[in-house]
């Protein structure tokens, strides 16, 4: 009995070791294939091992006719510890669900020069992972399903062309408004918050998008370019990187206008009408390589209102030259244009460009000849012009003798004539013409002055002592003219008599005392004063007779002189 029992033992361990050695290896295969399958859940599910990875070195990345991904420029370097969530989807960064978004200054550089070595075999491109593109919160993730390859493409929004510039900075989001991180994967880790157009004005996201809607924010404007409007893309179908799914951007180029404000040079106050044409100085050339305007050609013209403010149609930005195209009525042309450089438009509204304006003018003088200091006030001119259905103008000498003509109009010749007088003046007979040109100009000046003179004859009668020839007082004189009639009698003071109203002609002077002695003289027609006097011996006269008493006084006294001595002798 103990036999058997010892028999059937023995029996029972002869296979136990086996068993034991089946099952430790199984336990090891068990161990084996978990971590196989925990090692292939660490790579995206979108990630093609490409036989050529070990070529790829940093600086390389897709081009846009090959399909290939841009290389990043920079690993972003969060502000807080972040955490990797392994979705299924290729991974995303997340921030435990509360934090703020971190500041990440990381974005896409330009597509570089792509080499021959980094090409995938079959063509087809690749990114730099599978992932849906991680937001900052929970949420933020589009609806699960296919991913697709994105191309952005900047576009002249009115021809349609690419715009070729270069670090236009842009921010994707999805439709609730959640940041979209995305992530390139070999050889590490990078993920990136915004992203960069190339020269070609072109960039890939740096991985495929979940199925679901999207949008494009502009951070930074193109050169020459306005900001473009936020796109919504939605991605329906299934597009791989041969055949990205293509985003364009429509970007507006920039247009401004030109402001002009014309002023009198005089008073400062607006001259209203008139109107200027806009001409390119060079090609104006868009950067989608688009001519809009060329060099000399007229792009706007700038219509200036009653308040002399104008301003043309927005124009693409350069640099251009405003040319005076109508005059304002009664002011004359520019003799100068000027130059202005269109720029971008800002919160400043463009700067205005002065415009002064001379008004065409011509100032009448009327002054006596005589004394051209003392302007003849009161006194009347008809103006004519050869214009159709000009109608004469009469004006008047103001205080100063002054007449200002400025309401003239263009390319017409005006007739000035002296109509009336004052006092004893004499008219001024000539017709004056002046010619005003179609720019304006009087000649060479937008202004003329025109300086007249009346004259006065004047004439000073008198009588005057021959030896001193100053005026004799106290003589009766009268004055006639040729036809022997008296036009005056006076009696002669220390001053002569001053006549402007006699005109030119024959006249002479009679004294009283010599009625039949006639002192003839003849007025001319001449500025200066003209004197007259009769000359006589008065002075004289009265020396001989001061004399002749002084003589006999002397033989008086010399007589008695005389007698007291011949007395003086008798008696002694």
């Amino acid at each position: 009995m103990k036999a058997n029992k010892l028999k059937n033992q023995e029996d029972l361990n002869m296979w136990q070791p086996t068993s034991d050695l089946l099952s430790a290896l199984m336990y090891i295969l068990m161990l084996v294939v978990l971590l196989l399958g925990l090692y292939l859940l660490q790579i995206p599910e979108d990630t093609e091992l490409d036989p050529h990875l070990g070529d790829h070195y940093e600086g390389e990345g897709w081009h846009e006719d090959g399909g290939l991904t841009p290389t990043p420029s920079a690993s972003p370097t969060p502000t807080h510890p972040w955490d990797w969530d392994d979705d299924g989807g290729g991974g995303r960064w997340y921030n435990n669900g509360g934090w703020p978004s971190p500041t990440v200054t990381a974005t896409l550089t330009p597509t570089p020069t792509v080499t021959p070595t980094w090409r995938p075999m079959d063509g087809t491109g690749g990114g730099g992972g599978g992932g849906n593109g991680g937001g900052d919160g929970p949420g933020d993730k589009p609806d699960s399903g296919f991913k697709s390859a994105v191309y952005v493409k900047l576009v002249d929004a009115e021809t349609g062309l690419t715009v070729k510039i270069a670090d236009v900075q842009f921010e994707l989001y999805a439709l609730d408004g959640a940041l979209q991180i995305l992530n390139t994967y070999y050889p590490e880790r990078i993920s990136y918050r915004s992203f960069l157009t190339t020269e070609t004005g072109t960039f890939y996201l740096p991985e495929k998008l979940m199925s679901g809607g999207y949008k494009l924010h502009q951070i930074t404007e193109p050169e020459g370019y306005d900001a473009a409007e936020p796109q919504v893309f939605h991605l329906e179908d299934m597009h791989d990187w041969p055949e990205p799914y293509v985003v364009h951007v429509p970007v507006h180029p920039s247009r401004n206008i030109i402001r002009v404000q014309q002023t009198d040079t005089e008073t400062g106050l607006p001259v209203a009408g008139g109107s200027f044409d806009v001409i390119s100085v060079n090609n104006v050339i868009t950067a989608d390589g688009t001519l809009r305007y060329r060099a000399g050609e007229t792009v706007a013209t700038i219509v200036c209102d009653e308040n002399g403010y104008g301003e043309s149609e927005e124009i693409y930005l350069g640099e251009y030259r405003v040319v005076q195209r109508d005059i304002p009525d009664y002011y004359a042309a520019q003799t100068e244009d000027f130059t202005v450089t269109v720029n971008k438009k800002s919160k400043i509204a463009p700067p205005v460009n002065a415009v002064a304006c001379t008004r065409t003018r011509i100032t009448l003088t009327l002054a006596d000849e005589l004394f051209p200091a003392r302007g003849l006030a009161g006194v009347t001119f008809t103006v004519t012009s050869d214009a159709v259905d000009a109608q004469p103008l009469e004006v008047t000498t103001d205080s100063l003798g002054r007449i200002i003509l400025d309401s003239l109009d263009k390319g017409v010749t005006y007739r000035i004539v002296q109509t009336s007088t004052i006092g004893h003046y004499y008219a001024d007979a000539d017709v004056h013409a002046v010619a005003v040109r179609a720019d304006g100009f009087i000649g060479a000046e937008p202004q003329t002055e025109l300086t007249l003179t009346n004259r006065m004859l004047r004439v000073n009668l008198g009588i005057t002592d021959e030896l001193s020839n100053v005026q004799v007082p106290g003589v009766s004189l009268s004055l006639y003219n040729a036809a022997d009639e008296r036009l005056t009698t006076w009696t002669s003071t220390s001053a002569s008599l001053s006549l402007e109203d006699l005109p030119v002609g024959s006249y002479y002077l009679v004294k009283d005392d010599e009625p039949d002695k006639h002192y003839p003289f003849t007025v001319r027609d001449v500025a200066s004063i003209q004197v007259f006097n009769v000359h006589t011996t008065y002075v004289l006269q009265y020396v001989l007779l001061g004399a002749g008493a002084v003589g006999l006084a002397g033989a008086g006294t010399a007589a008695g002189i005389i007698l007291h001595r011949r007395k003086k002798k008798k008696s002694a």
